[in-house]
């Protein structure tokens, strides 16, 4: 008798149980990661919206019960320090914050290269073995990085490419072109081994000078950071 009005319990359940998975709206989770760029540093040296801005906004029609996590965005992140966070272990830490979520996007070391590249331009023009070293090096922490990541979540992961901080001109557009024909194959390499997406943002940005119209500050105008949501919205509708 008790099994019985045990399988009855039970059965009663199952049209309760189907009614809540129909209603109820799952959690999506976006996780945006970087420096200045996912920030939204403007080139007029302020802050506004930025690519993750844009591709939230995308989201949000696509799942309605989105949140977005911008905890490891910080203006000067740099690529040890996202293996530091990976090392903290607690609920808000960064390995949590990767498992739990469905969409990563990252954008890391542009900073660091421009900061050279606009530094050391004439060094580097006469040795550009040292810059293309640099660019290895990088590169190679980046490629640890994402294997990292890789371990935590098997979601997709898109890893914004660079754009030049240098102006083009007659002078240095075989130097420049040359250099991020390089850094272009090295995130090809990337994607290939650590099963990410790339987003390629270097043409665009060099064929388009609205998008970097500072001089003295080379980030990327509004226009430029919808650019950049736009090339990974068209990733994930691909």
């Amino acid at each position: 008798m008790k099994k019985k009005i045990l399988v009855i319990f039970f059965l009663a359940l199952i049209p309760l149980y189907v009614i809540y998975k129909i209603y109820r709206k799952e959690e999506y989770n976006y996780l945006a990661i970087g420096d200045e760029l996912a920030k939204g540093h403007t080139p007029f040296n302020e802050y506004n919206t930025s690519y993750t801005d844009y591709l939230y906004d995308y989201l949000e029609k696509k799942h309605s019960n989105i949140t977005i996590n911008k905890n490891y965005i910080e203006e000067d992140m740099r690529i040890n320090d996202l293996f530091t966070e990976l090392n903290k272990i607690d609920k808000n830490s960064l390995s949590y914050s990767i498992k739990n979520a469905d969409i990563i996007t990252l954008s890391i070391g542009s900073e660091e290269i421009f900061n050279k590249l606009k530094s050391n331009y004439e060094i580097y023009k006469e040795n550009p073995k040292l810059i293309y070293n640099y660019i290895d090096d990088l590169f190679t922490n980046l490629n640890h990085l994402l294997k990292e990541f890789r371990k935590l979540s098997k979601k997709n992961i898109y890893i914004v490419g660079y754009y030049s901080p240098l102006e083009y001109n007659e002078e240095n557009q075989i130097f420049i072109d040359s250099l991020f024909n390089y850094i272009d194959m090295k995130f090809k390499e990337l994607e290939k081994n650590t099963k990410v997406i790339y987003i390629d943002i270097y043409q665009g940005f060099k064929n388009n000078p609205n998008y970097l119209p500072n001089k003295n500050h080379t980030f990327p105008s509004l226009e430029g950071y919808n650019y950049i949501s736009n090339q990974i919205i068209k990733k994930i509708e691909s």
